[in-house]
């Protein structure tokens, strides 16, 4: 049981919490909100790929940062996005019966065979994911008090789940590790091996998170602790003795192994598990092709001043010149002129191009958009590399005064700064995608938050404290935290998806992330808006 726990202890973030539909129901598949890592909060955006014509979508996410904390930056340099393709991850058989839809004349045989065991490893990924989330929902329904099961009721759902999962890595073994021709390529081979350690790797974050979701059945009373004490029992038995069987079937492959006395192996492990997560899922990724339009028009606007520029200094040259010619005495003073008026002039050029690219920073995503992006399919998927997505993206950085929060009434106010990303785009409907099993589109946002650290206080203040038993005051370390509100609304047609978290963050890095619904993070409206910074 050791190795369950540290499996179960190997990630140290919160996961990213689900989104609620405006309307109560739950649409865990649409837009979700949480933390990456230690300094970037994440966002994803999952869209359906249209059957028939285009989907438009907007997203729309906010963020209001305390102005002592805030640190002047670039919002696009620490915006990391990529779109890939999703699916509901069947699997329908065996690799060349996955690949079919790709056999045509597009390059290697050998290639096309490694995309379809790639597509596949991920369909048996996504397909013991849905099986993780299921559990998760029946225990956290075990724990409501509207449950009207029993224990023997969850120990079967559960152990149904259990079994599917073996079922879903036995036949993605035979068929995508086992099926192959021992004459087929080397790479062909060496790919079969990746699956079948990539397969592995999830079947142990599988494992590891069931038994994580069942430590949090345990009771908190006498009473509760009995009913489900012998399910919960039953089934940590029953997943130790399935991790025993994979660990064993990872030392007679000669995978990498997790020892949880040895951080260096566990730290391989992690290592290895994200190359192989990035190996899988690259065959997924759109190809994005991405340029900032007011980049490309503050050349323009600095060509424009030159030219204004030299035609200024032209027009004045030739009016002193006439001058000169009528009253030649005063051609001397005309040169000094001539001379000063043309280094003014050069300064006023050097002026209006500041000015426009100022103007253009600030003023062009409200006319259009401040970056296009535009996402392809990739050329080893469909030869003409077909336009899956296009976007038009903007960031608004400005000072708002909200009210104090202690006693709004009164007048007070507190400054923050309020950070405001835009995404308008347009899912382009693609029949090869969707007979090769795409249905979804997914977009993943992620913002480095870390340029505020250095703005921040101690983490942790030293809190003095009245201790009874000796009659004295002592100190103890208490968290010194921020709150950052994040809200995420997206937009489709007539429907609308709505996800909120407040983000715990310290000098050190985020902490955790809050759930709560868009209206409660900004619960304070900003009071005036102030110039942008």
């Amino acid at each position: 049981m050791a190795i369950l726990r540290a499996l179960s202890d190997v990630r140290g973030l919160p996961e990213a919490t689900v989104a609620t539909r405006t309307d109560g129901e739950r649409e865990g598949d649409v837009v979700r909100v949480g933390i990456h890592d230690a300094s970037r909060v994440e966002w994803s955006v999952t869209l359906p790929l249209p059957k028939g014509g285009p989907l438009a979508y907007s997203i729309d996410v906010e963020m209001r940062i305390p102005s002592n904390a805030f640190a002047r930056h670039s919002p696009w340099d620490q915006l990391q996005a990529f779109t890939r393709l999703d699916g509901q991850g069947e699997y329908v058989g065996d690799d060349s019966r996955i690949s079919r839809s790709d056999r045509r004349p597009r390059g290697s045989e050998t290639a096309v065979r490694i995309d379809g065991l790639r597509r596949a490893a991920i369909a048996v990924a996504t397909q013991l994911a849905r099986r993780a989330d299921a559990l998760a929902r029946r225990c956290r329904a075990a724990k409501s008090v509207y449950y009207a099961g029993n224990a023997e009721e969850l120990l079967q759902g559960i152990g149904q789940l259990l079994d599917e999962a073996d079922t879903v890595v036995v036949n993605a073994r035979r068929m995508l590790v086992d099926g192959g021709d021992p004459s087929e390529a080397r790479e062909l081979i060496r790919e079969r091996r990746l699956v079948d350690e990539y397969v592995s790797v999830r079947l142990l974050d599988f494992l590891g998170g069931a038994s994580r979701t069942l430590s949090e059945l345990e009771g908190d009373d006498e009473e509760e602790e009995n009913l489900l004490a012998a399910c919960v029992g039953t089934l940590s038995d029953r997943i130790g003795d399935a991790l025993g069987i994979e660990i064993d079937y990872r030392k007679s492959h000669h995978f990498l192994g997790v020892d949880a006395k040895r951080p260096g192996a566990l730290e391989r492990y992690l290592d290895r598990a994200s190359l192989l997560k990035k190996h899988f899922q690259e065959v997924l990724f759109l190809e994005a092709e991405v340029f900032h339009v007011a980049e490309r028009m503050h050349h323009a606007v600095a060509s424009i001043g030159g030219i204004i520029a030299g035609m200024l200094a032209f027009f004045f040259q030739m009016f002193v010149a006439s001058q000169s010619s009528i009253a030649g005495r005063r051609i001397s003073a005309g040169l000094f002129m001539l001379a000063g008026v043309a280094g003014l002039l050069y300064a006023v050029r050097d002026r209006v191009k500041e000015i426009g690219r100022s103007w253009i920073s600030g003023r062009v995503h409200r006319f259009y958009a401040q970056r296009v992006a535009t996402y392809r399919a990739p050329a080893r998927r469909i030869p003409g590399r077909d336009i899956v997505a296009r976007a038009r993206e903007s960031f608004d950085q400005e000072v708002v005064e909200l009210p104090d929060p202690l006693n709004p009434t009164v007048g007070a106010t507190q400054m923050a700064t309020r950070i405001h990303y835009v995404h308008k785009g347009i899912v382009q409907p693609s029949r090869e995608l969707s007979a090769s099993g795409v249905d979804r589109v997914k977009h993943v946002f992620r913002y480095d938050l870390s340029p505020l650290f250095a703005r921040l206080d101690d983490a942790v203040k030293q809190v003095p404290i009245f201790d009874e038993k000796t009659r004295r005051v002592r100190f103890i370390d208490a968290p010194r935290c921020y709150r950052v509100p994040v809200a995420v609304t997206v937009v489709s047609g007539p429907e609308r998806w709505e996800a909120a978290g407040i983000v715990v963050l310290h000098k050190r890095g985020l902490e955790r992330i809050e759930t709560t619904n868009a209206e409660d993070a900004l619960e304070l409206e900003p009071v005036t808006g102030l110039e942008p910074t």
